[in-house]
């Protein structure tokens, strides 16, 4: 991650796509902590991603689609 407490929202949703690729899964609570930001930021970005195909929203955060499901960024 970025040393960055408060990178760009463009640039902070992509490292939380990062981190989701290498974990599996994020919690909304622990990124609104890391990046310096409210939870509701933190939602946007992952209501981003879920809109994309990128991830799969939970209760707290957001997890992996399952496999058949995923998408490519450039789709």
């Amino acid at each position: 991650m970025s040393s960055d407490p408060s990178p760009l929202p463009a640039q902070r949703t992509q490292q939380i796509l990062e981190e989701l690729r290498q974990q599996g899964r994020v919690v909304a609570a622990e990124l609104a902590r890391r990046y310096a930001v409210s939870e509701d930021s933190i939602r946007r970005d992952l209501r981003e991603l879920a809109a994309q195909g990128l991830c799969q929203r939970v209760y707290g955060g957001a997890v992996l689609p399952p496999p058949k499901e995923r998408r490519c960024a450039s789709d």
